[in-house]
C-alpha cells in the first residue's frame, strides 16, 4: 500500500504540473495534490487495491472451506462457522481499510513532495505548508471515515461469495473472481453516494 501510494503521488503530482504550468499556477500542484488525495483518490484507490488482494483472499479461502467441507464440520462441532469466518473478517476490513487508506495518503504525499524537488527544487518545508495551508479536518475524516463503508462493503461481499460457493475447484475460482469484480464495483457506485453525502453535509 506505501508503494503503490508513493508511486501514485509521483504520477499525480508529475500529471498536475503538465497541467497548472499552462495556466501559471505550478505553485498550486502540493495544494491539489493534497487535496486531490485525503478527499477522493487516496481512498477510492486503497480500496481498490484491498478489494483486489484481500477480496480475492478471502473469497477463495472461505469457498475453498466450503467445498471441501470444513465449513459443515464446523457447523456438527456447535460452531457457529458465520461469526467465526465471515464476521471476523468484515470487522477486520472495516478496521483495517481507514489505517492502509491514512497509510496510502500521507506515502502519496511524500511521492508527490519528492517529485517536485526534483522537478522545481521545492523545499520540503515549503511543499508541506502549502499542502496542508489549505485543508481542514472536514477535508480529512470525512474522506477517511467514508472508508469504513469500503471495508464493509469488500468484507461482506467476499464473504458471502466464498461462503455460497459450490462446484468444486471450479466455484473456487469463480468466488474469488467475482469478489473482486463485484466488490471493486460496488465501492464505486458508493463512492458517489458518499461524495453527494459529504459535499452535501461538508459544502
Amino acid at each position: 500500500m506505501i508503494v503503490s501510494g508513493f508511486a501514485f503521488g509521483v504520477v499525480l503530482a508529475l500529471q498536475t504540473r503538465a497541467s497548472m504550468q499552462k495556466f501559471g499556477a505550478a505553485a498550486m500542484i502540493p495544494q491539489a495534490v493534497s487535496l486531490g488525495l485525503f478527499r477522493d483518490v487516496g481512498p477510492l484507490i486503497a480500496a481498490l487495491l484491498l478489494s483486489g488482494r484481500v477480496g480475492a483472499g478471502i473469497g477463495a479461502e472461505l469457498a475453498g472451506m466450503r467445498v471441501t467441507e470444513q465449513i459443515d464440520a464446523l457447523e456438527s462441532l456447535a460452531v457457529d462457522s458465520f461469526k467465526y469466518l465471515v464476521v471476523t473478517r468484515v470487522v477486520a476490513c472495516v478496521l483495517a481499510l481507514p489505517i492502509l487508506t491514512t497509510l496510502l495518503n500521507f506515502s502519496g504525499l511524500a511521492g508527490g513532495m519528492m517529485s517536485e524537488m526534483f522537478a522545481s527544487h521545492m523545499s520540503m518545508q515549503l511543499f508541506m505548508n502549502d499542502a496542508f495551508g489549505p485543508m481542514d479536518w472536514s477535508d480529512y475524516i470525512p474522506s477517511t471515515a467514508k472508508t469504513v463503508v469500503f471495508g464493509f462493503i469488500i468484507g461482506t461481499v467476499s464473504c458471502y461469495l466464498g461462503y455460497t460457493a459450490s462446484g468444486g475447484a471450479t466455484g473456487v475460482g469463480r468466488a474469488s473472481t467475482r469478489s473482486v469484480v463485484f466488490s471493486s464495483l460496488l465501492v464505486i457506485l458508493s463512492e458517489v453516494l458518499l461524495v453527494k453525502m459529504i459535499l452535501f453535509w461538508f459544502p
